[in-house]
């Protein structure tokens, strides 16, 4: 049994963490933790490529410090689990991962977007939860 987790740094996404943990100790289940890196140098003639590159180091350095904070977090509970680093848009590296391992569960944050973005854009973890061949638990 594989559970994917997705990390992006936040309070949210530790408590994702957490109840993953849980319900991986329930169903002797393996952990794997994404995080994704956005692209934000898609085609943009306003940035040139080394500044890209400066961008897209800095961001995962970012990335690797915050998924180093959340396993020092859960280090005393003696929960081991794989680490992915993806770079592009977070709900297709989500479900990527999870096709990769084929994952049993998805488990990420709800993250509450105001206004006309939520109608507009939508939530990564409602996109995700609609498109999973997995079942997604969505933390609160």
């Amino acid at each position: 049994m594989n559970i994917v987790v997705a990390h992006d740094g936040s309070a949210q996404s530790d408590k994702a963490l957490a109840e993953a943990y849980k319900l991986s100790e329930r169903l002797g289940a393996a952990i794997t933790i994404v995080t994704v890196v956005p692209d934000l140098c898609l085609s943009s003639e306003e940035v040139s490529v080394n500044e890209c590159g400066l961008i897209t180091n800095s961001l995962y350095t970012d990335a690797r410090a915050s998924v180093k904070r959340a396993m020092e977090k859960m280090a005393g509970t003696g929960m081991k689990a794989e680490v992915m680093i993806k770079e592009g848009h977070p709900v297709d590296k989500i479900l990527e991962t999870a096709d990769e391992v084929k994952a049993d569960f998805i488990v990420l944050g709800a993250h509450g977007r105001h206004g006309a973005q939520k109608y507009l854009m939508g939530s990564v973890s409602s996109k995700v939860g609609k498109y999973a061949k997995c079942n997604v638990i969505i933390i609160k």
